[in-house]
């Protein structure tokens, strides 16, 4: 075999290795942040649901109490990306942020938080929701600072 046809192969093999290596990293390894960040955001709004009351305050006209439970982080879709595959990577970085003590700036550095996404058709609803309905605000304080 020639030099130069070792070179070349010690070249091409430098550059499939090299980015699977890069991406093999471990995540503590790279610089924090906010997997949302890497999209673009449209627009967030609060996460509100509506719970029956008792009889009593039916009768009297008061059918549901709205509560506040999070925030709706309204993601712009992109070539390739799937409500399914959008789901998995912000479970398993609530999961690595959990691990590794959370962040603060990040919507998902809430203790106990839920994230369910579902396609509006051109664009992806993000619903982070709290479990504790007193970590809510915080929530929702944080999702608005992905907003660019």
């Amino acid at each position: 075999m020639s030099i130069r046809k070792i070179l070349t192969a010690i070249v091409l093999l430098g550059t499939t290795v090299a980015p699977a290596a890069s991406s093999a990293t471990p995540s503590a390894a790279r610089p924090a942040s906010c997997m949302l960040g890497e999209h673009h955001i449209i627009a967030v709004t609060p996460y509100v649901v509506e719970s029956p009351r008792g009889p009593r305050e039916i009768h009297e006209g008061r059918a549901a109490v709205r509560e506040l439970r999070g925030a709706t982080v309204l993601v712009q879709a992109e070539p390739g990306l799937t409500a399914e595959w959008l789901q998995l990577t912000l479970s398993r970085h609530i999961a690595e942020m959990q691990g590794a003590g959370g962040l603060k700036g990040c919507a998902f550095g809430v203790d106990d938080i839920q994230v369910k996404v579902t396609s509006t058709g051109v664009n992806f609803g993000v619903y982070l929701i709290a479990r504790d309905p007193s970590k809510a605000q915080e929530v929702l304080r944080r999702a608005r600072l992905l907003v660019g």
